[in-house]
């Protein structure tokens, strides 16, 4: 999968987040990162971790799990790369190396599926799963109906985006804004099919 146009620029925030709790979701600036006494602080031994970068409405992600030295050492690196990264490609650049993968091509897989849903809201909102993520582009109607009728669809309080997500080398997810320009809480069919097709390398 090629990086989207939207993450062509510098990353504007990170958060992190336990047990999927997005909610309550702990985000800094790259330019002020936590100390290694906060994160530590913050992980406080769990076993479980996700991160997200921030470009603007676009965002990458990916969860991280296994013994708690493991896990403080991967937000670390999630951290490091963070502050350092000059766009998309670089931060995944940098991540990778942080990890210990063979650079930023490991993250570049097609998607295993799709989900639309609310930020920093997914698990109170609730997602609305597409598989495969070409369904979108093959039945377009049909998927738009279900997914207007569903709660992500329904809800006009936070801001929508579209989650492209991959397993390997690890869980990971690119995302991209869907909602209107003029009311970003509300879902757009232009901008969904448009995201949809960005990532696919297809025409909308």
């Amino acid at each position: 999968m090629t990086l989207p146009p939207a993450f062509h620029r510098r990353p504007t925030l990170g958060q992190f987040a336990k047990d999927g709790a997005w909610e309550a979701a702990w985000a800094f600036p790259p330019a002020q990162p936590p100390s290694p006494e906060r994160l530590h602080d913050y992980l406080a031994g769990t076993p479980e971790l996700a991160f997200e970068a921030f470009f603007g409405d676009a965002f990458l992600g990916l969860r991280l799990r296994g013994e708690p030295p493991a896990v403080a050492a991967q937000a670390r690196a999630c951290v490091d790369a963070l502050r350092e990264a000059a766009d998309g490609i670089d931060f995944l650049t940098r991540l990778a190396a942080g990890l210990g993968l063979p650079g930023h091509y490991a993250f570049a897989g097609p998607p295993d599926f799709a989900e639309v849903g609310a930020v920093n809201a997914w698990r109170s909102v609730g997602g609305f799963r597409i598989e495969p993520p070409s369904r979108l582009l093959d039945d377009f109607e049909g998927v738009w109906q279900a997914l207007a009728a569903s709660p992500v669809g329904r809800d006009t309080v936070h801001r929508k985006a579209i989650e492209f997500a991959g397993s390997r080398p690890l869980p990971h997810w690119f995302a991209l804004p869907v909602g209107r320009a003029d009311a970003p809480e509300v879902l757009d069919a232009g901008a969904l099919r448009a995201a949809v097709a960005v990532v696919l390398g297809r025409g909308a």
